[in-house]
């Protein structure tokens, strides 16, 4: 069970190291250290509690089922079907900004590069009818692919963070003063992309389930996926946070303030201001795996989140046609609705820190931080669950639904 257990949090860990921990520098070399200090001192208690009530409501269900079915099994199919929205949405608003982290991160590259200028409708155009179709082609190759990716990533990321080690400048310890009002700003702008950097909520539901159904036991179920949690949760801090502070101590503000202008993530800016052959040719690979893998995994879910909606309003007063519907149409239709959705919003190019704290984080603050406790106080078996950071957590959730925006107007 250790090696399960191993390999989940890998899973885990795998499913948060995506586009968020490439654009976090960025929004934390311009909050400050303060901020940055603060919230690396509160992020762990969060990200555990949190991902951890979603594994217990799915784990302690009496009934082995998913997230959906588990809220279903206590609440009824319409407050399940709320959780399905809700699902599908944390996932699909994530898939936009990797399409357009993708489409600025290759057209930074070909046009300061290689001197190649392409129009912004036809790259991302190629961008997600090449993505959407390699995964396609052999879906289940794919999520073996991008599994494998997941150990040489967090390699190639661990060793940027060290070899930037020498270029650390810790300066921002004496030479700032603290300015609450500033702090305040600073935070609340960084949390919701920390959140979001920190998140592996889409897995949770898979594995609540995987140790609902290998364990008799509830209890063992319920220790066993909180051992996972804990740990990845462990694993996140540590290596998220040494990369942001890698960067923060090594990049200067002109770099990040120009990656935030060009919409694209701290890899790709590192790249293009430093101009070094080693820079040049591993650090954009390095930023194209990370994001690209995510975009698969994540692309795959949001293709399954709108076809289950589909399929429940379908058979909401018959659910007798569960069986008669032909899945395979309705999974073409939504995967040609998804790559067209996507492609507007790349091509318009919403700033993908934008997309991140105003839209992606305030969904995940409602699935993961927000629901798992409101649950645990109104569904009587659950009640035993509750923890005592869970108010602290809820409100953790609220402000990252209105801190984004909140900060901008501050």
């Amino acid at each position: 069970m250790k090696n399960l257990n191993r390999g989940w949090i890998l899973t885990c860990f795998g499913t948060a190291v995506g586009a968020g921990i490439l654009f976090l520098p960025i929004r934390a070399g311009l909050s400050g250290i303060w901020s940055v200090l603060f919230l690396t001192l509160i992020i762990f208690p969060i990200t555990y509690v949190s991902h951890r009530g979603i594994t217990r409501i799915i784990a302690s269900c009496p009934k082995e089922t998913g997230i959906v079915g588990a809220v279903e099994y206590d609440l009824g199919h319409t407050a399940g079907f709320i959780v399905s929205v809700l699902y599908f949405l944390s996932i699909v608003t994530i898939c936009v900004g990797y399409a357009t982290a993708l489409t600025n991160m290759l057209d930074a590259l070909l046009t300061n590069h290689f001197h190649i200028y392409l129009s912004r409708p036809f790259l991302t155009f190629v961008i997600l009818v090449v993505m959407t179709s390699v995964m396609l082609c052999n879906e289940k190759v794919m999520v073996v692919v991008t599994s494998i990716f997941t150990f040489p990533l967090i390699i190639m990321l661990l060793a940027i963070s060290l070899y930037m080690i020498p270029e650390w400048n810790l300066s921002a310890f004496y030479q700032v003063s603290f300015n609450l009002k500033s702090f305040i700003k600073n935070t609340l702008l960084l949390l919701p992309i920390l959140i979001f950097a920190m998140n592996f909520s889409p897995v949770c539901s898979s594995l609540g389930a995987f140790y609902k159904k290998n364990f008799t036991s509830t209890e063992d179920a319920i220790k066993n996926s909180d051992h996972v949690v804990k740990w990845t949760s462990i694993l996140l801090l540590v290596f998220v946070m040494f990369f942001v502070f890698s960067l923060f101590f090594s990049i200067s503000p002109k770099i990040l303030l120009n990656a935030r202008e060009e919409n694209i993530d701290a890899l790709t800016a590192i790249a293009i201001a430093y101009k070094t052959p080693i820079f040049l040719y591993t650090l954009p690979i390095i930023a194209f795996l990370a994001i690209s893998s995510s975009y698969f995994g994540h692309f795959a879910g949001a293709r399954e989140g709108v076809c289950g909606i589909v399929k429940q309003l379908a058979t909401w007063n018959n659910p007798e046609l569960k069986e008669k519907i032909n899945i395979k149409k309705i999974k073409i239709v939504c995967t040609i609705i998804l790559v067209a959705v996507l492609w507007i919003f790349a091509v318009y190019n919403l700033s993908v820190l934008s997309i991140i704290g105003t839209v992606s984080s305030p969904i995940i603050a409602m699935y993961a931080y927000l629901m798992p406790v409101i649950f645990m106080k109104k569904i009587p078996r659950l009640r035993i669950y509750q923890s005592k950071w869970a108010a602290f957590v809820f409100v953790i959730g609220i402000i990252t639904i209105v801190g984004y925006c909140l900060g901008q107007v501050m």
